[in-house]
């Protein structure tokens, strides 16, 4: 792939979204390891998540799940678009080339039943400034059979919700290994899916540090996981922004990577 990231960015700035071809060669092992952790969550449920009219199957909190799903978040493109839109340039206590921005929510999907257009930052807003960016990894072809993500291009910066009357919608056209991100202001949605077939994808929302996360992720991440990750990964799920009890400990909320503990446990 010969795309710079600045091409990138500014296709997101323009359009809300990007598709950055074959940016994850580990999809093959990324869906061997979904559908191993789907197969014994149902397992498990003595149930299956699937049914005859849609095949909609969700694994919540990945992060939660295996160590690797957070490592492929380590990702070039992702990294330094996620960082171009989501870093605080006022969070002084670490060097402004470090990534600050935090993991808000992380699943996996198969796609089922259409999604009508929606947006993720909850409100709208007009320009540049975003405060929540998604990043999908594609670890099954993605097209309008088996109910592809649909976008309208540009309605990131209408500063409007959603017109779910809008008949015009783009499919996004995605090969296993590629990656797309959007603008979370961005519209939109997916397709039926009428392939009877699994359309797997690892979807994470990025947002600004300061942005409380969907999932506890500092409360519930497991013992044995935290001690694979690195200080970056620690920060990304926010360890480095955990609010402070009271102020008899500390008044801060942003902090650096000499506040990491050496357990979960010891943050609580």
């Amino acid at each position: 792939m010969n795309t710079t990231t600045s091409e990138l960015i500014r296709e997101i700035k323009a359009y809300g979204y990007v598709i950055i071809p074959g940016a994850n060669p580990d999809f093959k092992k990324n869906l061997t390891l979904i559908n191993q952790i789907n197969k014994e969550l149902n397992d498990k449920s003595n149930k299956s998540l699937h049914s005859d009219r849609a095949l909609d199957s969700i694994v919540y909190n990945l992060q939660n799940k295996h160590e690797d799903f957070v490592h492929i978040l380590n990702n070039k493109y992702v990294n330094e678009i996620a960082h171009h839109f989501l870093s605080d340039e006022f969070y002084q206590v670490m060097d402004a080339d470090k990534p600050n921005y935090i993991l808000s929510y992380y699943n996996a999907r198969s796609s089922g039943k259409f999604l009508d257009l929606h947006i993720d930052t909850y409100i709208p807003a007009h320009g540049d400034f975003t405060w929540a960016m998604q990043a999908a990894y594609v670890l099954e072809d993605m097209n309008e059979e088996n109910g592809c993500t649909v976008v309208v291009p540009g309605s990131h910066l209408s500063g409007k919700y959603t017109d779910r009357q809008l008949v015009k919608r783009v499919p996004i056209i995605a090969k296993a290994g590629d990656i797309v991100m959007w603008d979370s202001r961005l519209w939109h949605g997916t397709l039926d899916n009428i392939s009877h077939k699994s359309r797997w994808v690892l979807i994470a929302t990025f947002t600004r540090w300061w942005v409380k996360q969907n999932m506890d992720m500092t409360r519930s991440l497991p013992q044995h996981i935290y001690e694979k990750l690195n200080d970056s990964e620690k920060l990304l799920l926010g360890f480095c922004s955990i609010p402070p009890f009271d102020e008899s400990g500390s008044i801060h909320t942003k902090k650096d990577y000499s506040s990491l503990k050496p357990r979960v446990a010891d943050y609580y």
